[in-house]
């Protein structure tokens, strides 16, 4: 067999995939479908759909990790430079003033507030959040979007695999247990961390790409996947509660003099230092749980 063969047509289904699929041809298919959930989210951005910036941030990173992660099952991947991380920096800045709004909500019912008394600041992040939307719209009308759009498209319909991609998908166990390791190694290096938010935050990101690396073999690995993707999935969205909850702290401590002064702040404050000290303790035990889950 030739180093690099072409790709067979993607599986109609994942129904279909076991682990003696193909790996790249598990991979391909995963990409492909991803593909087309991001052009489904694209349009969402576009009509400010409520959620649609996250919506398309996630597309990308599933589209980026499993790239990344399975780049030698092909013998080309594109590649989105920076401009992509520029675009991923407006749609992470959008989704975090989307969910500042809802969580400063949540916050004001905890105290009791009506809708009149909420703060002024407040009632400004509705633009913040309109002008955001304007913005991801200017950069999504640029040449370099439909360009490398088409190029990951046509890497998805015409990806040519290695040796390492005719494998079959029972060898893609040794990309996820890799990223199982790194997991856990950046849960061991936060008790020497100095910053505990940046240390927590690389975890984060580390849970994210466990759980996308996972999802993309998991039509063909089964439980096998499961038993990774549930506990990394449960761990991840705590430390997502946790970046939100630092990143709504970080914009009371922002606030103008008279703003960052006054009493209600002060109690908002207060209800974030206690959320995050909850937080850290339910990451702590959600990490023992899965690890508890993997021996």
């Amino acid at each position: 067999m030739s180093a690099a063969t072409a790709a067979v047509e993607p599986a109609a289904s994942s129904g279909s995939m076991s682990a003696n699929t193909r790996a790249g041809a598990v991979i391909q298919y995963y990409i492909s479908s991803q593909v087309d959930a991001l052009n489904r989210a694209i349009a969402a951005t576009e009509r400010h759909a409520p959620g649609s910036a996250g919506g398309v941030r996630a597309v990308i990173h599933r589209l980026r990790t499993a790239i990344r992660g399975y780049e030698h099952l092909f013998t080309a991947t594109p590649h989105g430079g920076p401009q992509l991380d520029q675009l991923l920096s407006a749609l992470k800045h959008t989704e975090d003033l989307e969910r500042l709004r809802t969580h400063f909500a949540d916050r004001f019912d905890q105290l009791g507030l009506t809708v009149a008394e909420y703060p002024k600041w407040y009632g400004a992040l509705d633009e913040e959040v309109r002008e955001s939307y304007r913005q991801i719209e200017r950069v999504h009308s640029q040449a370099w979007v439909a360009a490398l759009l088409g190029q990951v498209r046509m890497f998805a319909e015409h990806a040519k695999f290695t040796r390492d991609g005719d494998k079959p998908a029972s060898s893609l166990m040794g990309v996820i247990s890799k990223a199982k390791i790194h997991l856990l190694d950046t849960y061991v290096k936060m008790s020497h961390a100095t910053d505990l938010v940046a240390a927590r935050d690389e975890m984060r990101t580390a849970a994210r790409d466990a759980h996308f690396l996972t999802e993309a073999a998991s039509p063909a690995l089964g439980r096998s996947a499961e038993e990774v993707i549930v506990p990394v999935s449960d761990l991840g969205h705590l430390l997502v509660q946790y970046r939100q909850a630092v990143v709504a702290r970080n914009w009371l401590l922002r606030l103008p003099g008279a703003d960052r002064a006054d009493r209600l702040t002060a109690s908002l404050a207060d209800l974030e230092k206690e959320h995050l000290h909850q937080l850290g303790e339910q990451i702590d035990q959600a990490t023992a749980d899965m690890i508890d889950r993997w021996q």
